[in-house]
C-alpha cells in the first residue's frame, strides 16, 4: 500500500505544478475537524449568548498565545451548511508531525493556557457545557499552497465574517492544447497577484490540494478555494473580480488560463466565521 502511495504520489508531481503529497517545500497542512454543540441548551446551567461568547472567545485565545504548532485558524459555524450545531475547525500547521504533535499535545496545551489547575477546569467546563464532547471527525487533511495564501488584515477585522469553500478542477496537462505546468504556473501567479491580491472583498485566501483527503478523478485536479469575506454580498460580488481580470489579462491571456480549467465546480459550503476565536 504504501508503494503504491509512493508512485501515485510521484505520478502527481511530474504531472502537476502543485504536489500533491506535502513534497513542494514551504506548503503547509489544513486540517479541517468537525464538531457539534448541544442541540439545546434546555437544563445547561448559566447557558446564555453573552456566556457562550465570552467562554469561547477565553478558550481560544489564551490557547492561541501558547499554541506553537497551529500557524493559521478559523473557526466556522453554520451559514448555509450543515446543521445549526455543527461547527468546525480549520487549522493550518507546518507539517503532519506538527498536525500530529499537537493533536496528542492537548493536555499539555491547556496547562500553558491556564497553569492554575482550577481555572483551567473552569475554563474548559465553559466550553464543553456548550458542545457533544464525545462527538470528533477529522473531515479533510490538505495540502495548503502558502504561494497563493491571502491573511487578513488584523485591523478592523469584522466580528464575524462569511467563509465560502469552493472546489475548482484542472484539466489534465494532456487535454490542454499547447499547455504547460509552466505557463500554468505563471498565469496562476499573476492571477493571484493581480487579481486575488488586489480584491478587497476577499479578505483572505487558503488554496489547498489533496493530500490525504478527496480523490482524483479522470485525471482532473481539485483546488479547493477556502475565502473569507466581509459579508454574503461581498461574496456573492462576481463584478469586482471581473474588472480585476480585465485590467491585469488581455484577451489572449485570460484565454489560456481558461483553458487548464475543466469548467466545473463543486460548493463546499458557506460558513460564519467567529474572528475572535481565529489565529
Amino acid at each position: 500500500e504504501n508503494k503504491m502511495k509512493q508512485i501515485l504520489l510521484t505520478t502527481l508531481f511530474i504531472l502537476s505544478t502543485f504536489s500533491y503529497g506535502q513534497y513542494t517545500e514551504g506548503n503547509t497542512v489544513v486540517v479541517w475537524s468537525s464538531y457539534k454543540f448541544k442541540e439545546s441548551l434546555e437544563g445547561v446551567e448559566g447557558a446564555s449568548t453573552k456566556d457562550w461568547k465570552e467562554s469561547f472567545t477565553e478558550y481560544y485565545s489564551k490557547r492561541n498565545k501558547k499554541d506553537k504548532y497551529v500557524k493559521s485558524s478559523l473557526f466556522l459555524r453554520h451559514y448555509w451548511t450543515g446543521a445549526s450545531y455543527d461547527y468546525h475547525e480549520v487549522n493550518e500547521f507546518a507539517n503532519m508531525d506538527d498536525a500530529t504533535k499537537w493533536a496528542s499535545g492537548q493536555g499539555a496545551l491547556n496547562q500553558k493556557a491556564w497553569p492554575n489547575k482550577d481555572k483551567r477546569a473552569k475554563a474548559i467546563q465553559a466550553v464543553n457545557k456548550y458542545t457533544q464532547s464525545s462527538y470528533h471527525k477529522d473531515t479533510e487533511v490538505w495540502e495548503n499552497h502558502p504561494r497563493y495564501m491571502k491573511k487578513r488584515k488584523k485591523s478592523n477585522s469584522p466580528e464575524r465574517t462569511v467563509v465560502t469553500v469552493i472546489t475548482n478542477y484542472w484539466k489534465p496537462l494532456s487535454k490542454v492544447e499547447g499547455g504547460s505546468a509552466e505557463e500554468r504556473e505563471k498565469l496562476m501567479d499573476k492571477f493571484f497577484k493581480q487579481v486575488t491580491m488586489k480584491n478587497d472583498k476577499i479578505l483572505s485566501q487558503r488554496v489547498v490540494t489533496h493530500y490525504w483527503s478527496g480523490y482524483v478523478k479522470n485525471g482532473q485536479w481539485p483546488l479547493t478555494y477556502i475565502r473569507e469575506w466581509a459579508s454574503i454580498t461581498d461574496a456573492d460580488d462576481t463584478e469586482t473580480e471581473a474588472k480585476l481580470v480585465e485590467k491585469a489579462f488581455s484577451e489572449d491571456e485570460q484565454k489560456a488560463l481558461g483553458k487548464y480549467w475543466a469548467g466545473k465546480h463543486v460548493d463546499i459550503g458557506v460558513y460564519a466565521n467567529d474572528t475572535a476565536f481565529n489565529k
